[in-house]
C-alpha cells in the first residue's frame, strides 16, 4: 500500500472515530443529561434500555443511520479528503462552522460562566458543556458536515458518506417537523407536558434567543447540502416522505409501547415526569 493512501485510510478512520464517540455522548447525554426529555420516560418505565432502543429506531433514527455510515467509515473508508475549491461549498462550511463557535462561546457566556461555574466547579461545568454542547447534534453536524463540504468527498464514489447524508435527511427533516409542532401548539397557546422548556414562549422568548438561529442556519444549510449532494443518486422525495411519515406515527406508536413497556396505564405519552 503507497505510503500516502495508508495517511489517507489513516486520516478517515480517525475523523469518524471522532464522531462516533461524540454521537455515542450524545445519545447518552440525550438520555440521562440535565434537561433531557427522555427522562421522565427512562422514570417511568424504570427500563432505559428500552428508552434507549425506542429513541433509536424511532425519533433519533437519522443519528442511527449517521452513526451506521461512520462505522461503515472506520471498516472501509471512501470519503477524499482532497481540498474543494467550490465557493458555495468553501461559504456553507464557514456558516456551520461559524454556528459551532458561536454555540460555544454562547453556552460559557450565558449559562457556564455566570451560572454553573460559582455553584458547581470547573469539573462539572466542563462535563455540562461538553454534554450539552459539543455533543449536541447541532456542533456535531455543523462541525462534521462543516469539514465534509470542503472536501471532494461525493456519495456517487463514498457509500459511507452517502448513509451519513441520508440520516442528514432523516434527522433534519423530523426536526423541521418537531419546530413547525412545537412553534405552532404554542403560537395558540397550547402547552404539552413533556415539550421542550425552550419553545413555552416562542413569541416573547424563543425568537430572540442565538441558539435558536444558530438551529435554524445549521438546519437549514445541512439538510440543503444533504439534498444536494443526494439529487443524483438517492430517490430524495422518498426520504423525505418516509421521514415526515415516520415523525407522524412517532408519536403515538413510542406512546402504545411506552404504555406497554411501563406496566401501568399512563395518562398521555406526554406524562410530566
Amino acid at each position: 500500500m503507497p505510503k500516502s493512501e495508508h495517511k489517507n485510510k489513516l486520516l478517515n478512520r480517525a475523523f469518524a472515530i471522532f464522531f462516533v464517540i461524540l454521537i455515542l455522548a450524545f445519545f447518552y447525554y440525550t438520555i440521562y443529561g440535565e434537561g433531557s426529555f427522555l427522562r421522565p420516560m427512562v422514570e417511568l418505565t424504570h427500563k432505559p434500555l428500552f428508552v434507549i432502543i425506542l429513541f433509536l429506531l424511532f425519533n433519533g433514527i437519522g443519528f442511527s443511520i449517521i452513526l451506521f455510515g461512520l462505522l461503515k467509515e472506520i471498516y472501509k473508508p471512501s470519503l477524499d479528503f482532497t481540498f474543494n475549491h467550490n465557493r458555495k461549498w468553501m461559504l456553507t462550511s464557514i456558516l456551520l462552522f461559524a454556528v459551532f463557535i458561536s454555540l460555544n462561546i454562547w453556552w460559557w457566556v450565558a449559562v457556564g460562566i455566570p451560572d454553573w461555574l460559582p455553584s458547581r466547579g470547573w469539573q462539572a461545568s466542563v462535563l455540562e458543556y461538553l454534554g450539552s454542547i459539543v455533543a449536541s447534534d447541532t456542533c456535531i453536524l455543523s462541525l462534521m458536515l462543516g469539514i465534509l463540504f470542503l472536501t471532494n468527498s461525493n456519495p456517487k464514489k463514498s457509500p459511507s458518506y452517502k448513509t451519513i447524508l441520508i440520516g442528514v435527511v432523516f434527522w433534519q427533516v423530523m426536526c423541521l417537523m418537531n419546530y413547525l409542532f412545537n412553534i405552532g401548539i404554542n403560537i395558540v397557546g397550547f402547552q404539552m407536558p413533556l415539550q421542550a422548556f425552550r419553545y413555552t414562549n416562542f413569541l416573547g422568548y424563543t425568537i430572540f434567543q442565538p441558539w435558536f438561529w444558530c438551529d435554524i442556519t445549521y438546519l437549514t444549510l445541512t439538510l440543503i447540502g444533504a439534498l444536494w449532494l443526494l439529487r443524483t443518486n438517492t430517490k430524495i422525495k422518498k426520504l423525505i416522505i418516509i421521514s415526515i411519515v415516520l415523525w407522524i406515527v412517532d408519536f403515538p406508536l413510542e406512546g402504545f409501547l411506552l404504555k406497554l413497556v411501563a406496566g401501568t396505564p399512563l395518562p398521555s405519552f406526554f406524562q410530566p415526569p
